[in-house]
Protein backbone atom coordinates (compact mmCIF):
# COMPACT_ATOMS: atom_id res chain seq x y z
CA UNK A 1 0.00 0.00 0.00
CA UNK A 2 1.22 3.34 -0.94
CA UNK A 3 2.35 5.46 1.99
CA UNK A 4 0.76 8.49 2.19
CA UNK A 5 2.75 11.61 2.64
CA UNK A 6 2.18 14.50 5.22
CA UNK A 7 3.44 17.80 2.54
CA UNK A 8 1.69 19.13 -0.07
CA UNK A 9 3.54 21.05 -2.54
CA UNK A 10 1.21 23.45 -4.68
CA UNK A 11 2.23 25.06 -7.51
CA UNK A 12 0.11 27.88 -8.75
CA UNK A 13 0.71 29.95 -12.22
CA UNK A 14 -2.27 31.41 -14.72
CA UNK A 15 -1.59 29.44 -17.93
CA UNK A 16 0.52 27.13 -19.97
CA UNK A 17 2.06 28.68 -22.09
CA UNK A 18 5.57 28.00 -23.84
CA UNK A 19 7.72 30.70 -21.79
CA UNK A 20 10.17 30.49 -18.90
CA UNK A 21 8.01 30.60 -15.88
CA UNK A 22 5.67 27.94 -16.86
CA UNK A 23 8.44 25.73 -17.88
CA UNK A 24 10.01 26.12 -14.45
CA UNK A 25 6.54 25.72 -12.70
CA UNK A 26 6.24 22.50 -14.49
CA UNK A 27 9.56 21.12 -14.08
CA UNK A 28 9.29 21.41 -10.27
CA UNK A 29 5.41 20.05 -9.95
CA UNK A 30 7.29 16.97 -12.26
CA UNK A 31 10.22 16.85 -10.22
CA UNK A 32 9.42 16.44 -7.44
CA UNK A 33 11.26 13.08 -6.13
CA UNK A 34 9.02 9.80 -4.70
CA UNK A 35 11.32 9.25 -1.66
CA UNK A 36 10.38 12.78 -0.08
CA UNK A 37 7.88 13.60 2.14
CA UNK A 38 5.85 15.42 -0.18
CA UNK A 39 3.23 15.95 -2.84
CA UNK A 40 3.01 17.70 -5.43
CA UNK A 41 0.08 19.48 -7.03
CA UNK A 42 -0.59 22.55 -9.66
CA UNK A 43 -3.49 24.53 -10.20
CA UNK A 44 -3.83 26.43 -13.26
CA UNK A 45 -5.81 27.83 -16.41
CA UNK A 46 -7.46 25.64 -18.98
CA UNK A 47 -5.50 27.30 -21.70
CA UNK A 48 -1.56 26.92 -23.04
CA UNK A 49 0.27 24.71 -25.73
CA UNK A 50 1.11 23.02 -22.49
CA UNK A 51 -2.24 21.99 -20.79
CA UNK A 52 -1.86 18.58 -22.95
CA UNK A 53 1.73 17.35 -20.85
CA UNK A 54 -0.23 17.51 -17.59
CA UNK A 55 -4.18 17.20 -18.63
CA UNK A 56 -4.33 13.24 -17.30
CA UNK A 57 -2.51 13.95 -14.18
CA UNK A 58 -4.78 13.51 -10.93
CA UNK A 59 -2.70 16.11 -9.15
CA UNK A 60 -3.74 19.28 -11.79
CA UNK A 61 -6.58 21.53 -11.27
CA UNK A 62 -8.04 23.54 -13.53
CA UNK A 63 -10.02 26.88 -13.12
CA UNK A 64 -11.42 28.03 -16.07
CA UNK A 65 -11.83 31.67 -14.58
CA UNK A 66 -7.84 31.59 -14.05
CA UNK A 67 -6.50 33.81 -17.08
CA UNK A 68 -3.24 35.40 -17.88
CA UNK A 69 -4.91 38.35 -18.75
CA UNK A 70 -6.32 40.95 -16.20
CA UNK A 71 -9.93 41.53 -16.89
CA UNK A 72 -11.01 45.45 -15.93
CA UNK A 73 -14.12 45.23 -17.13
CA UNK A 74 -15.13 41.71 -15.99
CA UNK A 75 -14.81 42.22 -12.19
CA UNK A 76 -17.07 38.80 -11.42
CA UNK A 77 -14.75 36.84 -13.82
CA UNK A 78 -11.75 37.52 -11.44
CA UNK A 79 -13.76 37.44 -8.34
CA UNK A 80 -14.78 33.60 -9.58
CA UNK A 81 -10.70 33.09 -10.21
CA UNK A 82 -9.77 34.15 -6.46
CA UNK A 83 -12.82 32.17 -4.62
CA UNK A 84 -12.00 29.12 -7.00
CA UNK A 85 -8.32 28.87 -5.84
CA UNK A 86 -9.48 29.39 -2.15
CA UNK A 87 -12.27 26.44 -2.37
CA UNK A 88 -9.40 24.34 -4.31
CA UNK A 89 -6.58 25.11 -1.71
CA UNK A 90 -9.07 24.80 1.15
CA UNK A 91 -9.93 20.97 -0.28
CA UNK A 92 -6.61 19.84 -0.73
CA UNK A 93 -5.36 20.86 2.56
CA UNK A 94 -7.61 18.79 4.73
CA UNK A 95 -5.44 15.78 3.32
CA UNK A 96 -2.43 16.74 4.51
CA UNK A 97 -0.58 17.98 7.63
CA UNK A 98 1.30 20.48 6.13
CA UNK A 99 1.11 22.41 3.04
CA UNK A 100 3.04 24.49 0.77
CA UNK A 101 1.81 27.25 -2.06
CA UNK A 102 4.38 28.17 -4.40
CA UNK A 103 3.27 30.74 -6.93
CA UNK A 104 4.97 31.36 -10.41
CA UNK A 105 4.47 35.05 -12.23
CA UNK A 106 2.59 38.12 -11.51
CA UNK A 107 -0.90 37.64 -11.67
CA UNK A 108 -0.83 34.10 -9.83
CA UNK A 109 1.50 35.19 -7.46
CA UNK A 110 -1.50 38.00 -6.40
CA UNK A 111 -3.93 35.41 -6.91
CA UNK A 112 -2.16 32.60 -4.88
CA UNK A 113 -0.97 34.06 -2.02
CA UNK A 114 -3.85 36.07 -1.26
CA UNK A 115 -6.19 33.05 -1.65
CA UNK A 116 -3.09 30.63 0.29
CA UNK A 117 -3.69 33.46 3.40
CA UNK A 118 -7.29 33.33 3.23
CA UNK A 119 -6.97 29.52 3.13
CA UNK A 120 -4.74 29.61 6.43
CA UNK A 121 -1.88 28.36 4.23
CA UNK A 122 0.99 29.39 6.19
CA UNK A 123 3.48 28.96 3.80
CA UNK A 124 3.59 31.06 1.08
CA UNK A 125 6.66 31.41 -1.93
CA UNK A 126 6.60 33.12 -4.97
CA UNK A 127 8.90 32.94 -7.80
CA UNK A 128 9.53 36.25 -9.32
CA UNK A 129 10.50 35.85 -13.04
CA UNK A 130 10.47 39.70 -13.54
CA UNK A 131 7.89 41.95 -12.21
CA UNK A 132 4.69 43.01 -13.70
CA UNK A 133 5.34 46.51 -13.41
CA UNK A 134 8.73 48.02 -14.93
CA UNK A 135 9.82 51.70 -16.72
CA UNK A 136 7.97 50.73 -20.14
CA UNK A 137 4.58 51.39 -18.56
CA UNK A 138 2.28 54.51 -17.84
CA UNK A 139 2.13 55.93 -14.52
CA UNK A 140 -0.77 54.55 -13.32
CA UNK A 141 -0.98 50.65 -14.30
CA UNK A 142 2.44 50.99 -12.86
CA UNK A 143 1.37 52.03 -9.59
CA UNK A 144 -1.37 50.18 -9.50
CA UNK A 145 0.49 46.61 -10.06
CA UNK A 146 3.29 47.91 -7.54
CA UNK A 147 0.57 48.63 -4.81
CA UNK A 148 -1.07 45.09 -5.30
CA UNK A 149 3.08 43.52 -5.12
CA UNK A 150 3.65 45.57 -1.67
CA UNK A 151 0.58 44.77 -0.14
CA UNK A 152 1.09 41.09 -1.19
CA UNK A 153 4.54 41.00 -0.15
CA UNK A 154 3.49 41.56 3.38
CA UNK A 155 1.88 38.24 3.25
CA UNK A 156 4.98 36.16 1.68
CA UNK A 157 6.90 33.78 3.51
CA UNK A 158 9.82 33.74 1.42
CA UNK A 159 10.51 35.34 -2.21
CA UNK A 160 12.82 32.77 -4.99
CA UNK A 161 14.72 35.17 -7.36
CA UNK A 162 15.97 33.89 -10.68
CA UNK A 163 18.08 36.90 -11.42
CA UNK A 164 20.03 39.41 -9.01
CA UNK A 165 18.42 42.35 -10.63
CA UNK A 166 15.10 41.22 -9.44
CA UNK A 167 16.77 40.53 -6.08
CA UNK A 168 18.00 44.35 -6.11
CA UNK A 169 14.58 45.19 -7.24
CA UNK A 170 12.54 43.91 -4.41
CA UNK A 171 15.18 45.07 -1.77
CA UNK A 172 13.97 48.55 -3.14
CA UNK A 173 10.70 48.08 -2.93
CA UNK A 174 9.31 45.47 -0.28
CA UNK A 175 9.52 45.26 2.83
CA UNK A 176 11.52 42.53 5.16
CA UNK A 177 12.48 41.42 1.11
CA UNK A 178 16.89 41.39 2.08
CA UNK A 179 15.97 39.10 4.73
CA UNK A 180 13.01 36.80 3.22
CA UNK A 181 14.55 35.78 -0.18
CA UNK A 182 16.49 32.84 -2.06
CA UNK A 183 18.68 33.39 -5.43
CA UNK A 184 17.60 29.97 -7.17
CA UNK A 185 18.57 29.92 -10.82
CA UNK A 186 15.37 28.63 -13.58
CA UNK A 187 16.67 25.49 -14.59
CA UNK A 188 17.23 24.36 -18.63
CA UNK A 189 17.63 21.30 -20.09
CA UNK A 190 21.45 20.40 -20.12
CA UNK A 191 21.09 16.80 -21.26
CA UNK A 192 20.01 18.08 -24.37
CA UNK A 193 22.50 20.81 -24.57
CA UNK A 194 25.07 19.86 -27.13
CA UNK A 195 27.62 22.64 -28.17
CA UNK A 196 27.31 22.87 -32.37
CA UNK A 197 31.04 24.19 -32.98
CA UNK A 198 31.62 21.55 -35.92
CA UNK A 199 27.94 22.78 -37.98
CA UNK A 200 28.23 26.37 -37.27
CA UNK A 201 31.96 27.03 -37.95
CA UNK A 202 31.82 24.56 -41.03
CA UNK A 203 28.50 26.82 -42.19
CA UNK A 204 30.15 30.24 -41.68
CA UNK A 205 33.02 28.85 -43.93
CA UNK A 206 30.25 28.84 -46.74
CA UNK A 207 29.06 32.32 -46.22
CA UNK A 208 26.57 31.88 -44.27
CA UNK A 209 25.32 33.48 -41.10
CA UNK A 210 22.12 32.78 -38.98
CA UNK A 211 21.20 34.98 -35.95
CA UNK A 212 18.56 33.11 -33.79
CA UNK A 213 16.04 34.18 -31.26
CA UNK A 214 13.10 32.36 -29.01
CA UNK A 215 10.65 35.31 -28.10
CA UNK A 216 6.51 35.33 -27.69
CA UNK A 217 5.30 37.94 -30.03
CA UNK A 218 3.94 40.48 -27.54
CA UNK A 219 5.68 44.32 -26.70
CA UNK A 220 7.64 43.00 -24.19
CA UNK A 221 9.77 41.41 -26.41
CA UNK A 222 10.31 44.38 -28.49
CA UNK A 223 11.25 42.34 -32.04
CA UNK A 224 10.72 45.10 -33.86
CA UNK A 225 13.78 46.69 -33.20
CA UNK A 226 15.52 43.33 -33.70
CA UNK A 227 13.89 42.97 -37.14
CA UNK A 228 15.27 46.98 -37.50
CA UNK A 229 18.82 45.72 -36.38
CA UNK A 230 19.34 42.63 -38.91
CA UNK A 231 17.88 44.64 -41.84
CA UNK A 232 20.90 47.09 -41.08
CA UNK A 233 23.14 43.92 -40.66
CA UNK A 234 21.59 42.59 -43.77
CA UNK A 235 22.29 45.26 -45.97
CA UNK A 236 26.03 45.27 -45.38
CA UNK A 237 26.33 41.47 -44.70
CA UNK A 238 24.12 39.86 -47.26
CA UNK A 239 25.04 36.05 -46.63
CA UNK A 240 23.40 36.95 -42.56
CA UNK A 241 19.78 35.27 -41.94
CA UNK A 242 17.50 35.74 -38.99
CA UNK A 243 15.38 32.64 -37.71
CA UNK A 244 12.93 33.29 -34.86
CA UNK A 245 10.85 31.20 -33.09
CA UNK A 246 7.89 32.25 -31.32
CA UNK A 247 4.18 33.70 -32.23
CA UNK A 248 1.39 35.92 -30.36
CA UNK A 249 -0.53 38.74 -31.37
CA UNK A 250 2.18 41.16 -33.36
CA UNK A 251 2.80 38.29 -35.38
CA UNK A 252 0.83 39.74 -38.42
CA UNK A 253 2.42 43.51 -37.80
CA UNK A 254 5.84 41.84 -37.85
CA UNK A 255 5.35 39.70 -41.04
CA UNK A 256 3.53 42.76 -42.81
CA UNK A 257 6.93 45.07 -42.02
CA UNK A 258 9.05 41.63 -43.27
CA UNK A 259 7.40 42.02 -46.52
CA UNK A 260 7.28 45.53 -47.23
CA UNK A 261 11.14 45.84 -46.23
CA UNK A 262 11.40 42.75 -48.92
CA UNK A 263 13.40 40.50 -46.04
CA UNK A 264 10.91 37.14 -46.58
CA UNK A 265 13.64 34.93 -48.03
CA UNK A 266 15.93 36.12 -45.01
CA UNK A 267 13.95 36.02 -41.91
CA UNK A 268 12.36 33.12 -41.01
CA UNK A 269 9.17 32.64 -38.34
CA UNK A 270 8.98 29.37 -37.45
CA UNK A 271 6.31 29.83 -34.76
CA UNK A 272 6.38 27.71 -31.31
CA UNK A 273 8.72 24.77 -31.69
CA UNK A 274 8.26 21.98 -28.30
CA UNK A 275 12.05 21.01 -29.41
CA UNK A 276 14.60 24.20 -29.92
CA UNK A 277 17.47 21.99 -29.79
CA UNK A 278 17.47 21.58 -33.91
CA UNK A 279 17.34 25.24 -33.96
CA UNK A 280 20.50 25.48 -31.42
CA UNK A 281 22.17 23.93 -32.80
CA UNK A 282 22.86 25.47 -36.28
CA UNK A 283 22.41 28.56 -35.19
CA UNK A 284 25.53 30.87 -35.18
CA UNK A 285 25.02 33.36 -32.69
CA UNK A 286 21.48 34.17 -30.51
CA UNK A 287 19.67 37.70 -30.08
CA UNK A 288 17.14 39.14 -27.92
CA UNK A 289 15.42 42.57 -27.82
CA UNK A 290 13.51 43.07 -24.41
CA UNK A 291 12.89 45.55 -22.45
CA UNK A 292 12.01 43.88 -19.65
CA UNK A 293 12.64 39.90 -18.46
CA UNK A 294 13.83 38.41 -15.43
CA UNK A 295 16.57 35.78 -16.94
CA UNK A 296 15.77 34.51 -20.19
CA UNK A 297 16.07 30.39 -20.40
CA UNK A 298 16.74 30.66 -23.95
CA UNK A 299 19.91 32.95 -23.10
CA UNK A 300 21.37 30.31 -20.86
CA UNK A 301 20.13 27.49 -23.59
CA UNK A 302 22.24 29.77 -26.42
CA UNK A 303 24.92 29.99 -23.96
CA UNK A 304 25.13 25.96 -23.48
CA UNK A 305 24.78 25.67 -27.31
CA UNK A 306 28.46 28.01 -27.13
CA UNK A 307 26.45 30.57 -28.86
CA UNK A 308 27.62 34.58 -28.94
CA UNK A 309 24.32 36.07 -27.34
CA UNK A 310 23.95 40.13 -29.11
CA UNK A 311 20.74 41.92 -26.71
CA UNK A 312 19.88 44.47 -24.86
CA UNK A 313 20.91 45.15 -21.39
CA UNK A 314 17.57 44.01 -19.94
CA UNK A 315 16.46 42.60 -16.68
CA UNK A 316 19.27 39.99 -15.39
CA UNK A 317 20.81 39.16 -18.55
CA UNK A 318 23.89 40.33 -17.32
CA UNK A 319 24.31 37.13 -14.93
CA UNK A 320 25.06 35.15 -17.78
CA UNK A 321 26.17 37.34 -20.31
CA UNK A 322 29.40 39.22 -19.74
CA UNK A 323 29.72 42.00 -22.57
CA UNK A 324 32.90 41.34 -24.61
CA UNK A 325 33.64 37.85 -23.43
CA UNK A 326 30.69 35.68 -24.04
CA UNK A 327 28.12 38.00 -25.96
CA UNK A 328 27.77 41.91 -26.66
CA UNK A 329 25.22 44.05 -24.24
CA UNK A 330 23.93 47.14 -25.22
CA UNK A 331 21.62 50.09 -23.83
CA UNK A 332 17.87 49.17 -24.74
CA UNK A 333 16.25 50.75 -27.43
CA UNK A 334 19.43 51.28 -29.14
CA UNK A 335 19.09 48.78 -31.72
CA UNK A 336 21.50 50.54 -33.88
CA UNK A 337 24.22 49.47 -31.61
CA UNK A 338 22.27 46.21 -31.64
CA UNK A 339 22.95 46.32 -35.15
CA UNK A 340 26.46 47.05 -35.09
CA UNK A 341 27.12 44.33 -32.65
CA UNK A 342 25.18 41.83 -34.96
CA UNK A 343 28.02 43.18 -38.09
CA UNK A 344 30.63 42.35 -35.87
CA UNK A 345 30.70 39.11 -35.17
CA UNK A 346 29.08 38.13 -38.26
CA UNK A 347 32.21 39.45 -40.18
CA UNK A 348 35.07 38.85 -37.81
CA UNK A 349 35.59 34.76 -37.81
CA UNK A 350 37.96 35.37 -35.08
CA UNK A 351 36.31 37.90 -32.80
CA UNK A 352 33.11 35.37 -33.16
CA UNK A 353 35.27 32.38 -31.98
CA UNK A 354 36.68 34.18 -29.12
CA UNK A 355 33.19 34.46 -27.92
CA UNK A 356 32.08 31.42 -28.65
CA UNK A 357 34.94 29.49 -26.85
CA UNK A 358 34.67 31.66 -23.53
CA UNK A 359 34.02 29.19 -20.34
CA UNK A 360 30.79 29.49 -18.69
CA UNK A 361 29.89 28.24 -15.19
CA UNK A 362 26.33 27.11 -15.73
CA UNK A 363 25.88 24.88 -12.80
CA UNK A 364 23.59 26.91 -11.33
CA UNK A 365 20.84 26.40 -14.01
CA UNK A 366 21.01 22.66 -14.04
CA UNK A 367 17.90 20.85 -13.21
CA UNK A 368 19.45 18.57 -10.16
CA UNK A 369 20.55 22.00 -8.74
CA UNK A 370 17.41 23.41 -8.80
CA UNK A 371 15.45 20.99 -7.35
CA UNK A 372 17.40 20.08 -4.90
CA UNK A 373 17.32 23.96 -3.47
CA UNK A 374 13.61 24.11 -3.82
CA UNK A 375 13.52 20.91 -1.90
CA UNK A 376 16.02 22.30 0.68
CA UNK A 377 13.84 26.00 0.84
CA UNK A 378 10.73 23.57 1.78
CA UNK A 379 11.92 22.07 4.34
CA UNK A 380 13.80 24.56 6.03
CA UNK A 381 10.36 27.36 5.09
CA UNK A 382 8.05 24.36 7.23
CA UNK A 383 10.53 23.42 9.60
CA UNK A 384 10.29 27.26 11.23
CA UNK A 385 6.65 27.52 11.37
CA UNK A 386 6.03 24.26 13.14
CA UNK A 387 8.29 25.59 15.53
Amino acid sequence: MKQKKETAIIYIITKLELGGAQKICLSLFNETPIDTPFDSFLITGPEGKLVSEVSTSPHVHFISALKREVSGLNVWQEFKALISLIHTLRTIKKDYQHVVVHTHSTKAGIYGRLAAWIARIPVRIHTIHGYGFHQHQRLIPWLVIVFLEWMTSLITTHFVCVSSHDADIGRQFFPRFAKKHSLIRAAVDTYRMIPAYTTSLKNFDHGEFIFGSIACFKPQKNLIDLLQAFEQAHHLLPYTKLEIIGDGILRPHLEQWIREHNLTTSITLYGWQHDVQPFLARWHAFTLSSLWEGLPCAIVEARMHHLPVVCYDTGGIKDVIIHGKNGLLCAQKDWNQLAHHMIAIASDKDYYHQLRIHHDDLKDFEQSTMTSLHKKLYATLLSQKST
